[in-house]
């Protein structure tokens, strides 16, 4: 566009032929006239705009930029061509000098932290431009000549694809249960473990809403995935050393929130104090903003969808159930159905419960700073959160059998997108949204903690009426859930202390639970198998709190489902708890008593 044909209206406004103008910039239409603005805003017919005084400079820099403009639109192939291929020259040029310092300097791989970790984030970024811009092309080529060639074979996969995946689980539970036969040779109690995994199984058939509907291939499938999960994570080596390096590396990850914290509240507070609000839960700001950042960037969603459509196909569960089981690790029970709330008002009571199930069963990613500092082994509840996925899936489906055809699949779904607006504004929001999760953490286990003490002493006080002393609710609830304790495989001796913990996470909140637990952690009361155990069974959110927080947030999102939702909570909150124990009673059953740095 020439300066020249700038110029100013008989009414003095300035203005610039529509026919001249190519987008790149806004303002108000009138006469085949355009108002020039810098900015791209919505047109405002009530917006009086004043007459441009930027002289000729203004209207040579306006004309540099729309050059600039056309120029980039005319080459801009060309232009992101070049600036990807000038990106992986830098990127080979970076990794062939990493790998030259060290092969120079013979320093070990140390896949945790070093050379290792850095080779493994490089493999896989090669691997996902592989997948998607080669593999995923190609195979939409030759999809057809596939279908052509073996199409009987994929119709026979898919017409007995239950049967094949219930056969291999089966034997794979053959196998798992020979292995624990021997493993436990010399520790026969370990077994006791397994009794308590077929009496959640046999607990959750014998109240089934639906007996008759019961899907075995999901159960039996869902059974064999919780096995192998917690086989190769606790009793590998090398699976126990990637979740333990994925646990060291979360917290030093999250610790950059005590730096925030620390230049807010004060050193003091923070690190020499380590008061629990000022340190722990200010470092949810930190996460909250770059878990927003991630959900504006569309990562996390596609993680999650990919993962879910992996769960899809093993379990036989839908596309939302899937996708939701893996999100709560992650994202929590609250912030999960944003992923799919427009599918929300499509959803089945069977499948409300199993959703609703899997955020009982979890424990959100963004609180394992705050379990850490209670002394809480992260290895452990990241452990619980990935086996909670698949056996979140089984029990509700075994809980709340599906009699209804689903609506929704993976053809009709679409991922959701981020309202926000930007990178900056999803960093605000994220930062703000903490205000209210901080907000509600301070308020339910100030209150809860102050409800057990009230309710410590009115015991206390009705025991003393009768001549009992220390007749304590913790004394209670230790007494009454012995059983359950004893039934996942806890030492006889440290039934009721486990059993304490498992009734205060039940009927107060997990935090109230594992800051106990990490006092008798510290007081050497617990054996590594038993710590083990309780760490595992008080992993999930199955606690009056939040359950009425999950009833408010299904029931605002959709407001169409309350009915359902509030039909379906109990039992998805006795099943999500049921869950928990399972997966505490799958680590009895694979830890030794001392640990396995003793072996």
């Amino acid at each position: 566009m020439d300066s020249e044909k700038v110029k100013l209206d008989k009414d003095g406004t300035f203005v610039i032929p529509l026919n001249e103008f190519n987008g790149s910039n806004s303002g108000t239409l009138s006469d085949n006239k355009l108002l020039v603005t810098s900015e791209k805003n919505q047109i405002d017919q009530d917006v009086i705009y004043i007459e441009p005084c930027g002289g000729r400079a203004g209207i040579l820099m306006l004309s540099i930029w729309n050059y600039i403009y056309k120029f980039t639109n005319s080459y801009s192939l060309f232009i992101k061509l070049f600036t990807k291929c000038t990106i992986l020259a830098l990127v080979i040029a970076y990794v062939g000098y990493i790998i030259k310092v060290f092969i120079d300097k013979g320093s070990p791989l140390d896949w945790c932290h070093g050379y290792g970790m850095a080779f493994l984030i490089i493999a896989f970024i090669v691997w996902c431009i592989i997948y998607y811009k080669m593999i995923k092309v190609s195979f939409k080529l030759f999809k057809p000549h596939l279908i052509k060639n073996f199409g009987g074979t994929i119709k026979f996969i898919k017409k007995y694809s239950s049967l094949i995946k219930s056969i291999l689980s089966i034997v794979l539970i053959i196998l798992f249960f020979a292995f624990i036969i021997y493993d436990t040779r010399s520790e026969r109690r370990r077994l006791i473990s397994l009794f308590g995994i077929m009496l959640f199984i046999i607990i959750g058939f014998l109240f089934s809403k639906h007996p008759d509907y019961i899907r075995w291939d999901t159960v039996i499938t869902g059974v064999c995935f919780h096995l192998l999960i917690g086989f190769l994570t606790i009793r590998i080596e090398v699976g126990r050393n990637i979740f333990q390096c994925i646990g060291t590396t979360i917290v030093k990850f999250l610790e950059f929130g005590y730096n925030g914290a620390a230049f807010v509240y004060g050193d003091f507070l923070v690190n020499v104090q380590q008061v629990f609000a000022f340190q722990s839960l200010s470092v949810l700001f930190f996460l909250s903003m770059v878990v927003q950042v991630l959900f504006y960037l569309g990562w996390i969603q596609i993680f999650c969808y990919k993962i879910g459509g992996f769960l899809q196909f093993i379990l036989g569960t839908t596309v939302i159930e899937s996708v939701n089981a893996f999100s709560t690790i992650f994202l929590g029970m609250s912030e999960a159905p944003l992923l799919y709330r427009p599918y929300i008002k499509d959803l089945t009571p069977s499948e409300m419960h199993t959703v609703m199930t899997a955020g009982f069963a979890t424990v959100a990613g963004t609180l394992l700073a705050a379990y850490t500092t209670l002394g809480v082994d992260p290895k452990n509840v990241i452990t619980a959160s990935a086996m909670a996925a698949p056996a979140s899936l089984m029990f509700g489906k075994l809980f709340y059998p599906e009699n209804r055809k689903s609506k929704t699949s993976s053809d009709n779904i679409e991922i959701y997108r981020s309202s926000d607006l930007s990178i900056m504004d999803a960093a605000c929001k994220g930062a703000f949204d903490a205000v209210q999760l901080i907000a509600g953490i301070v308020s339910c286990v100030a209150a809860t903690v102050s409800m057990v003490y009230f309710l410590n002493a009115f015991s206390a006080w009705l025991g003393s009426l009768a001549g009992v002393e220390g007749l304590t609710l913790e004394y209670l609830l230790g007494q009454i859930l012995i059983p359950l304790a004893w039934a996942m495989g806890v030492q006889p001796n440290q039934c009721e202390e486990v059993a304490s913990l498992i009734g205060m996470k039940s009927i107060a909140n997990e935090f109230v639970a594992y800051e106990k637990l990490g006092k008798l952690k510290a007081a050497g009361k617990l054996s590594i198998r038993s710590e083990a155990i309780a760490t595992f069974a008080l992993c999930g959110f199955a606690n009056p709190g939040s359950l009425a927080t999950l009833i408010a947030m299904m029931t605002s999102l959709c407001p169409s489902q309350k009915g359902v939702v509030t039909k379906v909570a109990f039992r998805a909150f006795i099943a999500g708890s049921i869950t928990s124990f399972t997966s505490a009673c799958i680590a009895g059953l694979l830890t030794p008593e001392n640990g396995f740095a003793l072996e």
